[in-house]
């Protein structure tokens, strides 16, 4: 299962090397997300993160490889949406604008399915004895916005009654503008919520239309007022860049209005064009858009330069590929990602890493509540077993590490995987160092690899497609040594 797993993954890299849209930031604004959609076609979802060494202070704490303990983390999804935007491949439920009373109760009785996983699966992993209280919680979508209040108590209280909720948690929602006003906002922090990621998208009223967006500018504009009026402790704004009708004069204009309503953290996506989309069917292989087209690749890679320029000479802390922060406002939970600590994960198409096993729940309603019936039951759910140990963890490492701007500590790489692969390291990236790639030297000696900011980041899905095709280690088990 793991070559095939690798194999799967090699092919998405290589795809995605052939298209140059593809080389930026996945457009999910969850990374965790992102690299699930590269693992197995039939559990929907699995494998994603590593990282377990850093060389720069992180919010997380750390379990330097250690995936057997109990999580620190927890992802919840909440697939409720008003309609499905023209670019998502997300496994929603559209419920509509309209019949809010029926909406509502369906919202509710999905949450108290996932109340019951998290309950089974507290008791799965003996009670107790797993217990640890959990730091990050992630409310991903789908429109979290869209669940009552009382839905998302519900599920927060089961959260701290199977495994506590610690007083210093960032829990984290996705919230899209014209979907709450002040009332549920409150409501929400009231359950637990202290940093919103608004789905702003695009401050241009004709860009928001052509995505398929459900909100408009002003609708925006008055979810950041709420920010403000409700002193939401941090929130971050999700921009895309390279949706139909952006050009540099808008992208501009939407970077720096984010900087101005004063965002903590900025997310800066790349869109994807996925299959089974609309924008597929317009814009993908084969497609006959009679709309108006995307921009160049050129212009793609313009506006990921731009967001870097600006965003840095605001004062933000470009820390990842698609990832802005002011200075101590990193996404706690994304940081469990790349620090390959262990998380769970509850609702439909959610994926865990819990004892070394990655577990997709499937991607359909129907089957997400036959997945919870068998889960109490005790029977066996499935696990894909892919991070643990060899070639897979030293890819995980490489994959993930690289996307940082904390980069690869390759004195950390040899302790953990072996001397000869650090020499590999070196040996594949040596053609992009310079323009895209870089070593550094702390006062101890330690030697860090990192990608370059915007160049280096703008192409790591081609570097990372030739570490995979250089490095003798990532294919054969054998040659890893030292694995913990």
């Amino acid at each position: 299962m793991r070559a095939t797993l690798r194999a799967r993954v090699r092919a998405s890299l290589l795809a995605r090397h052939s298209n140059r849209r593809s080389w930026r930031a996945s457009r999910e604004r969850a990374f965790g997300r992102a690299l699930m959609s590269w693992t197995m076609d039939d559990a929907a979802a699995a494998a994603a993160a590593t990282t377990t060494t850093t060389t720069r202070t992180t919010e997380v704490e750390v379990d330097h490889g250690n995936t057997s303990r109990a999580p620190r983390a927890a992802y919840v999804h909440l697939p409720f949406c008003r309609s499905r935007c023209h670019y998502c491949d997300f496994a929603i439920e559209v419920i509509g604008k309209g019949n809010s009373g029926r909406a509502a109760e369906a919202c509710r009785a999905y949450a108290k399915v996932v109340e019951r996983e998290i309950r089974a699966t507290g008791k799965r992993l003996g009670g107790d004895g797993h217990r640890r209280e959990v730091t990050s919680v992630f409310f991903g979508g789908g429109t979290p916005s869209l669940v009552p209040i009382d839905a998302m108590e519900g599920i927060m209280r089961a959260l701290e009654e199977t495994f506590g909720v610690s007083r210093e948690c960032e829990t984290s929602c996705e919230m899209d503008p014209g979907t709450f006003d002040e009332d549920k906002l409150r409501g929400f922090m009231r359950a637990g919520v202290n940093r919103v990621s608004l789905g702003v998208q695009s401050f241009d009223e004709r860009v928001l239309k052509l995505a398929g967006r459900s909100h408009d500018v002003k609708d925006v504009e008055k979810a950041i007022e709420m920010m403000s009026a409700c002193a939401v402790p941090r929130w971050s704004a999700d921009l895309i860049s390279g949706l139909p009708g952006t050009n540099a004069e808008t992208w501009r204009m939407s970077l720096d209005r984010v900087i101005a309503a004063g965002a903590d953290h900025v997310s800066v996506y790349d869109l994807q064009v996925e299959a089974g989309t609309a924008f597929y069917r317009w814009y993908g292989e084969g497609g006959k858009a009679r709309r108006e087209g995307l921009p160049s690749e050129d212009a793609s890679a313009q506006m990921f330069r731009d967001a870097s320029a600006t965003l840095c000479a605001a004062g933000y802390e470009h820390y990842e590929v698609s990832s802005y922060a002011k200075p101590g406002a990193r996404c706690k939970h994304n940081q469990v990602y790349w620090e390959n600590a262990p998380w769970y994960g509850f609702g439909m198409s959610a994926t865990s890493h819990v004892n070394g096993e990655r577990v997709a729940r499937p991607r359909t309603m129907s089957d997400y509540y036959a997945y919870v019936e068998a889960l109490e039951r005790g029977d066996n759910v499935g696990a894909i077993s892919t991070g643990g140990d060899g070639s897979d963890a030293l890819f995980e490492h490489v994959m993930l590490r690289l996307r940082t701007s904390d980069g690869m500590n390759l004195d950390a790489v040899a302790k953990r995987f072996g001397a000869g692969v650090a020499r590999e390291i070196d040996d594949a990236i040596s053609p992009f160092l310079g323009e895209y790639a870089r070593y550094e030297t702390s006062s101890s000696g330690a030697r860090t690899l990192r990608l370059s900011d915007p160049e280096g980041f703008l192409v790591s899905t081609e570097i990372l497609s030739t570490l995979l095709s250089k490095m003798p280690s990532l294919n054969d088990d054998d040659k890893v040594s030292n694995v913990k």
